[in-house]
């Protein structure tokens, strides 16, 4: 089994979770301490007993944002702006 890392409000929200599973506590406290409702304390327990840790990640992590501009043609518009364009504003 793979070693899983949580980013900081991933592990607070699995550290919660679990304390809630293993010691029965309550929902309601656990979802005001999270910032979450009552139904998504239910969700988050169901992904717990089902996936574990693992199930805390959050689905777009490592996925490039679909806008993003390819890094060579970032590196022609600077280099367009600093020599050929040099005297204009970002409006021309």
């Amino acid at each position: 089994m793979r070693k899983v890392e949580l980013r900081m409000n991933e592990q607070e929200k699995y550290e919660v979770i679990k304390e809630l599973v293993d010691h029965n506590g309550n929902k309601n406290r656990a979802a005001e301490k999270l910032g979450i409702s009552r139904r998504q304390i239910d969700r988050l327990i169901i992904i717990y007993k089902e996936k574990g840790k693992s199930g805390f990640i959050h689905g777009n992590r490592g996925k490039c944002p679909s806008k993003t501009l390819d890094k060579s043609i970032s590196e022609d518009i600077i280099l367009l702006y600093k020599h050929k364009y040099q005297d204009w504003n970002f409006s021309f």
